[in-house]
């Protein structure tokens, strides 16, 4: 059962990171909050995210028995590293992209 976990605690990654995808792709010029709901939200999104949690628990539990405590830490590596680091580069994209239109601006009106 240890690899079935593991193969579902896979997809749940991939699951978590097709959502976030799709979150960046609905809020193309908005920053993603961490800690509260992003301006606009997809069903397929909403429909992955819950998708992966439910694979992320599963998969841990199935794997628990050989991991330990230690799946825990894997998950959080696996799963949730991925999809805050790619919220934070589309906010980091999207704050760049405002700093350029914002200095382009101020050039044109200087």
């Amino acid at each position: 059962m240890f690899i079935v976990g593991i193969i579902m605690i896979a997809a749940s990654a991939v699951c978590s990171v097709a959502a976030v995808r799709l979150l960046s792709r609905a809020n193309p010029g908005a920053h993603i909050p961490v800690w509260s709901n992003p301006p606009t939200r997809s069903r397929r999104g909403t429909g992955l995210t819950l998708a992966a949690v439910a694979l992320m628990i599963w998969g841990g539990n199935l794997a628990d028995d050989v991991l330990g405590p230690w799946v825990f830490v894997t998950l959080i590596v696996v799963v949730i590293g991925p999809f805050l680091g790619m919220r934070a580069w589309h906010n980091r994209k999207v704050a760049s992209a405002s700093a350029a239109s914002t200095a382009a601006a101020a050039a044109t009106h200087g």
